[in-house]
């Protein structure tokens, strides 16, 4: 544990220290060498037959090698009442074929004429022949998955930096923003597929992937969590430390990462995990007055108002955007029938779950959503947003109209 880690459990009341350590326990010994030798010792311990002492001994083994003690003594659960049985089975068939040469017999007979010295003898020597055999196997396995989504996907890095901002506000806000930034499309494309930081059209590849400044500010309207502004500033330090992966288009640098937020709660969560670089504002951008930036955020924001504070929104919006700025917006497809319903039924869902049961929800089509940012006078693209996921979302990346 860092001394950054063991600051963060001592700070704070009991139930919150021990929310941190559960974080700290679930992210400490990472990389794929560490992370398949903590599985790999803890399928070996679970198929010995040292029955209530599995949880103390991944605690000190993991202490002293410091590697990973919770996912050591997940891995030893090898030998829960589903398994066990057919374990210890596995193993005395496997201890009495090394030791005399022959499988032991099942019949009750045959079990009665044998002694417990010979039957424990068996199990013993069983046990560490198969648990060897096993914790090699799943060793393996989790080190080729590992290193092979690290290597394949640098991209996962990034996202668990920005995940691990959350690790002091506790295990949910954590997983929520591992899974977010992992499983949804739109954080990699809005930071790393250049979207905040497009080339001229008529300029070469040389110069679409070459160093470039953003500068300005960019604006997230309902931020939630910050989880873009993190990944922003993940992505600003890899990139300064020549850790950015080559091919990719350089990261949008800007002077200034602010976030809005209605939810006063949901905003403190952002705020501790961005302070330094970021500002986060607990204010509802539909009464605020516009924050001039180059780039604009509004992701799954508009279909939460009515259509008239959607169109009163957008306009300030298009009075607040630097000429030369960019507006990214993620909405549904209201015309994507089945897939469409999926998102519907997932807003009714969460609105429920947070006891906002009059939530009132207006979404409209992909082409309606166009239609209504060439009125505020953009032109817009229509990207899928959808890949991976079984929703109906869209991004618009919507520029000023040119003249």
């Amino acid at each position: 544990m860092t001394g950054d880690q063991q600051a963060a459990v001592n700070e704070g009341p009991l139930w919150l220290r021990v929310r941190r350590l559960l974080v700290i326990l679930r992210t400490e010994g990472a990389g794929p060498m560490r992370e398949g030798a903590a599985i790999a010792i803890g399928v070996f311990v679970g198929c010995l037959p040292l029955y209530g002492f599995h949880l103390l001994i991944c605690g000190v083994v993991g202490t002293m090698l410091r590697l990973n003690r919770l996912k050591m003594y997940l891995a030893a659960n090898i030998s829960n009442p589903f398994i066990a049985p057919w374990l210890l089975l596995l193993e005395v068939h496997a201890g009495a074929w090394l030791r005399r040469g022959t499988f032991q017999p099942l019949s009750v007979e045959a079990v009665q004429q044998t002694s417990l010295a010979t039957l424990g003898l068996d199990l013993i020597v069983g046990s560490v022949a198969v648990g060897a055999v096993l914790a090699g196997l799943a060793g393996w396995a989790t080190y080729a998955f590992v290193r092979r989504s690290r290597h394949q996907d640098a991209y996962s890095e990034l996202s668990r930096r920005a995940a691990d901002r959350y690790i002091r506000a506790g295990v949910v806000a954590w997983e929520f923003a591992r899974g977010k930034l992992r499983g949804d499309p739109i954080y990699r494309a809005s930071v790393c597929d250049g979207l905040l930081t497009p080339p001229a059209p008529s300029a070469p590849l040389a110069e679409a992937t070459a160093p470039s400044r953003v500068g300005g500010t960019l604006l997230d309207v309902g931020c939630g969590q910050g989880l873009t502004l993190a990944l922003l500033a993940e992505a600003r330090r890899a990139y300064l430390a020549g850790a950015w992966p080559a091919g990719w288009p350089s990261p949008p640098q800007f002077d200034r990462l602010i976030g809005i937020e209605t939810r006063g709660r949901v905003a403190s969560v952002a705020a501790a995990a961005l302070a330094g670089d970021a500002d986060v504002i607990t204010a509802d951008a539909r009464t605020t007055a516009p924050i001039r930036a180059k780039a604009i955020l509004l992701f799954d924001v508009l279909h939460m108002m009515s259509l008239g504070e959607q169109e009163s929104l957008l306009a300030s919006m298009a009075a607040a955007l630097e000429a030369v700025g960019v507006m990214l917006i993620r909405e549904a497809d209201a015309a994507a029938g089945w897939r469409f319903t999926a998102i519907k039924c997932g807003n009714r869902l969460k609105a429920v779950v947070y006891g906002a049961w009059t939530q009132s929800f207006h979404f409209r089509t992909a082409a309606e959503w166009r239609a209504c940012l060439v009125r505020h006078g953009f032109d817009a693209e229509v990207r899928d947003m959808s890949t991976g996921t079984p929703f109906a979302n869209v991004l618009l990346v919507a520029t000023r109209r040119a003249s």
